[in-house]
Parts: C-alpha cells; sequence; structure tokens
C-alpha cells in the first residue's frame, strides 16, 4: 500500500506554518542534506520567478524478518506558485511513470529515481520529465502526518463511502464508515492509505481534496496561536531545503494564497503492461499543453521570439537534449556546436543587452551564469552547457 498524502499534507503544513509568521528560528535545523544522501545543490528563483518545490513522501518498507529496508518515494508531488497572480499549480505524479531517470539505461519507473540517488537524482529525475526548474525539495517520512493532524485537532472530512482493508503483515486495518466526521490522525492515516477499484488515480484523486480540507483547517485562528508546536512536530520528519530567509522571502506573496487559486492536477496518461510490469504511460502531448497553460515560466508565443545558439562544453554530448528541451518550450534553436574543451559551469549570455530573452531561457534551464554583453551576434542568447548541466539523451 502507498503511504501517500500523509507526506504531502505535513510538508504543505510546514509551508503554511511559515506563510503565516513561524519565526526563523524553527527553520535553522533545515537546508543541510540528509544522512546517507548526497550534496543536494539547486538554483534558488529569480526575482518574480515561479517557485517550484518537489515534495517527496518516503518511507522505509520492511524486508523479510522485518527489518527496515532503504527510503522509497511512494508520493511525488510538483507544486508551482507564481508570485504575480498568487496562483499555485500542483502536480501529482503516480510512482509508477515511466521516464526516463539520468544514468539509466533503459526506461523505469519513477519512484525509483529515489532509491537509486537519493533526493538529487529525484530532483534530476523531475526536471528532465517536466523541463522544469526545481528549486526546493521537502522530503516527508511516514510519521509525521498522523501527529500534524492529531495536533490541527482532526479534518472535518466527508468520506464518501465505507472503506475496509486488513494486512495483518503490514498491521494495517482500515475500517471507516460513509458520511461526514471529523477524522484523527489514525482515520487520516488510514483514508489516505485506502486503495479501492479505482487503483492509484482514484487515491489520488482523494487525497488532493482531503489536502484542500487539511489547507482550510490549518489557516483556522485556533491553529495559527499553535503554530510553533506544529512546525516543531512537522520538522521532527521533514528534510527540506527551504529555510527561514526563503520563508521571509516569500511571505508577501505567499500570504495573498486563497482557497480558489488552488488547482490540483494528475500527470496525464493511462495504465499499461510493458515486458510483465504495470506503469503510468505518460501523455506527452497532453502534459506539454498542461506544463506550458500552468507550470511553464513564459508561453511559446513569447519564447518562439528569442533565438539561441548552444555550444556543448559538457565532453558528455548534451547539446542535443538541451536543444530538444527547449524546443519544446518553444524557443528558436538555431545552431548546437560541440566545443573541444569543457567547462565547469554552465553560462547564458544575452547579446545585444537583451536581457528579457536571457533570462527567458535561464529560468528554462534553471540554472547556469547569466551575462549581458552589447555586442552583436547570431543569436539572441548563447548557452555555453558546463559539466553542471548534463542532460542524456
Amino acid at each position: 500500500m502507498h503511504k501517500v498524502l500523509r507526506y504531502v499534507s505535513a510538508a504543505l503544513g510546514l509551508l503554511v506554518c511559515g506563510m503565516v509568521g513561524a519565526t526563523v528560528v524553527l527553520f535553522n535545523s533545515l537546508g543541510a542534506s540528509p544522512p546517507g544522501d548526497g550534496p543536494v545543490v539547486l538554483t534558488p528563483p529569480m526575482i518574480n520567478e515561479r517557485v517550484n518545490i518537489l515534495v517527496l513522501g518516503a518511507d522505509r518498507g520492511l524486508l523479510p524478518g522485518g527489518t527496515q529496508g532503504a527510503l522509497r518515494t511512494d508520493t511525488i508531488i510538483v507544486a508551482s506558485f507564481d508570485p504575480a497572480t498568487s496562483a499555485v499549480n500542483v502536480l501529482s505524479i503516480p510512482r509508477d511513470s515511466r521516464v526516463r531517470i539520468p544514468g539509466r539505461t533503459r526506461l523505469d519507473k519513477i519512484n525509483h529515481a529515489h532509491a537509486y540517488g537519493g533526493i538529487m537524482l529525484a530532483v534530476d529525475t523531475v526536471e528532465q520529465l517536466l523541463d522544469l526548474p526545481i528549486h526546493y525539495y521537502v522530503r516527508v517520512e511516514t510519521n509525521a502526518f498522523s501527529r500534524v493532524i492529531d495536533a490541527i485537532g482532526g479534518v472535518d472530512y466527508f468520506v464518501e463511502k465505507d472503506m475496509y482493508y486488513h494486512d495483518p503483515y503490514q498491521d494495517l486495518l482500515i475500517n471507516l464508515k460513509k458520511g461526514q466526521q471529523v477524522l484523527d490522525g489514525d482515520k487520516a492515516m488510514q483514508y489516505v492509505r485506502y486503495r479501492g477499484w479505482d487503483g492509484d488515480i482514484g487515491r489520488i484523486a482523494r487525497q488532493q481534496s482531503f489536502l484542500l480540507a487539511m489547507t482550510r483547517t490549518f489557516i483556522r485562528p485556533v491553529n495559527l496561536l499553535r503554530v510553533n508546536e506544529i512546525v516543531q512536530i512537522a520538522l521532527s520528519s521533514v528534510r527540506t531545503n527551504i529555510d527561514g530567509a526563503t520563508v521571509l522571502r516569500h511571505l508577501p506573496h505567499l500570504d495573498k494564497v486563497a482557497a480558489d487559486k488552488v488547482a490540483m492536477w494528475t500527470m496525464p496518461g493511462n495504465e499499461g503492461w510493458i515486458n510483465g510490469a504495470s506503469y503510468w504511460l505518460i501523455d506527452d502531448a497532453a502534459l506539454d499543453a498542461l506544463l506550458g497553460e500552468r507550470f511553464w515560466q513564459n508561453t511559446r508565443e513569447e519564447t518562439s521570439a528569442v533565438t539561441v545558439m548552444i555550444r556543448d562544453a559538457t565532453g558528455n554530448s548534451s547539446g542535443q537534449p538541451v536543444a530538444r528541451a527547449l524546443r519544446r518550450r518553444g524557443f528558436n534553436v538555431i545552431a548546437i556546436e560541440t566545443s573541444t574543451e569543457t567547462v565547469e559551469k554552465t553560462q547564458i549570455t544575452a547579446h545585444q543587452r537583451k536581457d528579457a530573452a536571457g533570462q527567458m531561457v535561464f529560468r528554462a534551464l534553471g540554472r547556469g551564469l547569466l551575462v549581458s554583453e552589447a555586442g552583436p551576434h547570431s543569436s539572441d542568447v548563447t548557452i555555453v552547457l558546463g559539466k553542471d548541466f548534463i542532460r542524456e539523451e
């Protein structure tokens, strides 16, 4: 069984608490790489740029003999906040989505990325899938959820049908009755773990509905008075690069977020079987349409006017994949060159002082040193890809 929205709810609870002014000292323990993970180095957003957060729900499965296994991510969600409109778009990615994981030779399930390479590989995989820069991550482990629900006094919620499931091996009993009720931590955990005939996608829809109800509960005055206690509970099982300074920087915009500005989406696609394994097969055309309308910073109409030259200095033939990613966003890539020498850091040069064009490219790539020059050039923007930006075929 998935361990699902409980992770996301605790993570978003942390962010909501930050929005309403939790003291910076509560965030001082954040920002370090979790034990067992490699370095997680992400580029923060530019001023007024969309803020993209990857939320990972992690759990340690049981191995034979009852010992705990490695962390696995059964919940993968991207939340994108637009400071210009205070709109939040949330994309749920089914854990069985068939994707390309950097460094792997074959397409694989997206939830394997974290098991293979920790948070950084999970970030790289999602960035490559969505052509969307990830600025922050939040990884939540299982035990935070029920404690946070209890801390906010439960969630008033309508359970749409009787739900029953018993698994003695996991010591799991789900036994909920249909109707309006206040779900405490234990019952809320039962609800978000339940998987009926409609499978993963039906469960995601229920989780999104519960998430909205939980968010409304968080912002009640009685809970705002207990914000420090709630944050401490959330932090007990959270790893993130969001620190106090980050919360304070975005607070003026986040404070304007209203329930009617939050939209929930599920990765478009269909269930399917390949070589005896079950996958969520992504509908690429529908995904691009959704990303273009709701998640990407600039429209294709804006990016189509920008000409781009790529010089590949990665030593790993990343020019063509990056060109395809930019063309997917609408940019006019006019040339791709391979450098005989490698460089460490990616540089984006806006020629003829076309700084707006340079910023569009920077936002699309999500990393690199952005510089501007006045001299004439055959393109509006030149990208010199360094070894910090290796993109595989």
